[in-house]
């Protein structure tokens, strides 16, 4: 109402201008202008930048009527008016007090108001007015210029009737239908997209299809193997020169199935080795020692959108067929895990939060097991960690995953807004006393949010925790800033993500009205993605790199936002060139070499995105809840291995 209550002025003078004399629709409008702007602040106390200038344009322009010819003003008055609308808007933009801005915050709660994507929306709709009203002065100029004689009476004078009236309002109408039917549209648009990103529920596993008995013709694979092992497929019995197909499927987490296929030639002793022979065509492009798993992709299910693949919480029931002129010769179901069987995970309470242990098997040492501290990243609790948990623990670590979030049901759920960094603290602290660990050989892993929370723990931490307790830091698609909070609609004005001991570590703003081409492309094509089934997707990048170009990144904490100049243990990052979410390998890059330390290591992985996990998973669907983690699905399958042979390796320096 506020809105129309700013234009009130304007249409009290286009209606009077070319119905009554020049100054009484001037002065009307004056005085509608100058009562307007008083009605308005008293009801709010502000000045809105349309009604001061309106009542500034209306003042000059009686001033103006009061003493020119009627001669003149019928030829100048409506294009006079249209500049000084147009001046308003312009100079209400440059001055940083765009008019939309100033109306629709009247809509929306102060904190929705102080957002960037506010901002930046707001300022848009702005400059499509001023555009509208540049129209308006233009047109509105050419009939007293290209002929003489033209009034804004003219009733007979195409010219005048079409420039001075038809064209200006025709713009004027078509802005103000834009401007009122977007912010509807947006939203029910918006809300589509997000209706499309509820998770989908757990389900069991189905049953394994019967094994097929080949006859000569055999399948040689483990019976059960990990995550992080090869899944090599070797067909043996086969007759050579011919050509067969192997299939690998299982379902994941959600019931979504999945499943790779490629054809082979037989090579002439009668065998086909997916470790060892490229395939002729298929899903995968070369022989590789786990390529029928990473290879996989999601087939189309009712109801769900393509997401990325999640294991089963338990054992993973992967089965192969092979087949040869689509008959099947032979099929076999085996079962990947998280880790070992004799690996034992337990859920335990750290110091009031979740965490997971999963021990090694055998007998512990007699100093203890080495222990690996894994924190995940925004998406909350401990489960993303407990597939890398029990992997640790199958070689030879203890591996404790502690939640660092807020659990679900917290009033900031799945947010990272004002969190302790002592979180991350108390949980090494809690973790070391565990009666079974060596204390003195303890490494931290960090995954996106959590690495960057982890990293600025241990820099605000002080000797004690850094020089006595850690071996090394990793830091998987790491953040070398600390960044403001990000909750579920997008930044929190003015709200650190991180405190420490109680005060705000100085954050870096995520300016995320450089994703509004990105929403509003969304939401125009959403119902085409739901039509042919493709995910609604976001890069969240644009708007940290913009952040990270506007960041003085190389004052140290507790200063400045810069985050690992006070870290003296050697550090592993992890990141991968492709990141969608944010530029982390250019983090990594500032955090290894702006430390200068020969310790530390950086393995930048080509093709990779921003989700690195250490298991050979399927790579098909980089992105989950709507957001792109980037990286192809080669690229992040070799990326991943090669991430956790750095990982490994890291984990055996740190203990020397």
């Amino acid at each position: 109402m506020s809105f129309v209550l700013g234009f009130a002025p304007w249409i009290l003078f286009w209606v009077l201008v070319g119905n009554t004399g020049f100054v009484v629709a001037v002065a009307c409008a004056t005085g509608a202008a100058l009562i307007g702007s008083a009605v308005s602040r008293r009801r709010d106390g502000r000045w809105r930048s349309l009604d001061v200038g309106t009542a500034v344009v209306f003042v000059v322009l009686l001033v103006a009527a009061s003493g020119l010819d009627d001669s003149v003003l019928e030829r100048w008055l409506q294009p006079a008016g249209n500049l000084g609308l147009f001046l308003v808007a312009l100079v209400g933009v440059l001055v940083g007090r765009p008019f939309v801005r100033e109306y629709a915050a009247d809509a929306v709660d102060a904190v929705t108001a102080r957002t960037d994507g506010f901002r930046t929306i707001t300022l848009a709709m702005t400059w499509m007015w001023v555009a509208a009203f540049a129209v308006m002065t233009a047109v509105s100029f050419v009939p007293p210029i290209v002929d003489g004689a033209a009034t804004v009476r003219d009733a007979d004078r195409p010219l005048s009737v079409v420039c001075y009236w038809v064209i200006p309002f025709v713009v004027l109408g078509v802005a103000g239908a834009l401007s009122g039917l977007f912010p509807p549209w947006f939203d029910r648009q918006t809300a589509r997209i997000a209706e499309r990103s509820v998770p989908a529920e757990p389900v069991e596993q189905p049953a394994a299809p019967p094994d097929i008995a080949g006859g000569a013709v055999t399948l040689d694979l483990p019976d059960a193997s990990r995550h992080d092992e090869p899944f090599v497929v070797v067909v043996a019995g086969l007759d050579p020169e011919t050509v067969v197909e192997m299939e690998c499927a299982g379902v994941d987490l959600v019931g979504r199935r999945w499943s790779s296929r490629a054809r082979f030639a037989v090579t002439a002793d009668g065998t086909v080795d997916s470790g060892r022979d490229a395939p002729h065509d298929g899903d995968w492009p070369a022989a590789d020692p786990a390529a029928p798993i990473w290879a996989m992709r999601p087939e189309s299910t009712d109801g769900l959108v393509d997401e990325m693949f999640v294991p089963p919480a338990g054992a993973w029931t992967v089965t192969v067929t092979v087949r040869q002129d689509d008959a099947d010769l032979v099929r076999r179901s085996v079962t990947r895990s998280h880790g070992d069987r004799d690996v034992r995970v337990e859920d335990v309470d750290l110091g009031g939060r979740d965490g997971v242990v999963a021990r090694p098997a055998g007998d512990r040492p007699a100093a203890g097991w080495p222990i690996v501290l894994c924190f995940g990243g925004s998406e909350g609790g401990v489960d993303s960690q407990r597939s890398t948990v029990a992997m640790l623990a199958s070689h030879g670590h203890l591996a404790v995953a502690v939640s660092w979030v807020d659990e679900p049901g917290a009033p900031d759920e799945a947010t990272v807004v004002d969190i302790p960094l002592e979180r991350f603290t108390r949980a090494v602290t809690e973790a070391c006393a565990l009666d079974d660990v060596n204390p003195l050989r303890v490494v931290c892993v960090g995954i996106s949010r959590g690495a960057e929370g982890l990293l600025a723990a241990v820099a605000l931490a002080g000797s004690a925790i850094r020089e006595t307790v850690l071996s090394g830091l990793v830091l998987v698609s790491p953040s070398s800033v600390s960044w403001q909070a990000v909750g579920p609609d997008g930044d929190v004005p003015d709200t650190p993500s991180w405190r420490w001991s109680g005060a705000p570590v100085p954050a870096v703003p995520v300016p995320t009205g450089r994703l509004m081409p990105q929403l509003v492309s969304e939401a125009a094509t959403v119902g085409r993605d739901v039509a042919r089934g493709r995910p609604s997707l976001l890069r969240l990048w644009p708007a940290y790199a913009a952040g990270l170009d506007a960041a003085v990144a190389d004052v140290p904490l507790p200063d400045g936002p810069a985050l690992g100049s006070d870290v003296p243990v050697p550090v592993l990052c992890i990141a991968g060139a492709d990141d969608a979410l944010w530029p982390s390998a250019r983090m990594a890059h500032t955090l290894v070499h702006g430390r200068g330390s020969g310790d530390d290591r950086l393995v930048v992985l080509p093709g990779a995105g921003h989700l690195i996990r250490f298991g050979e998973f399927p790579t098909a669907a980089q992105w989950t809840g709507g957001i792109a983690f980037g990286g192809d699905r080669v690229g992040q399958a070799l990326g991943q291995r090669a991430a956790r042979g750095a990982l490994l390796e890291f984990l055996t320096r740190a203990g020397d």
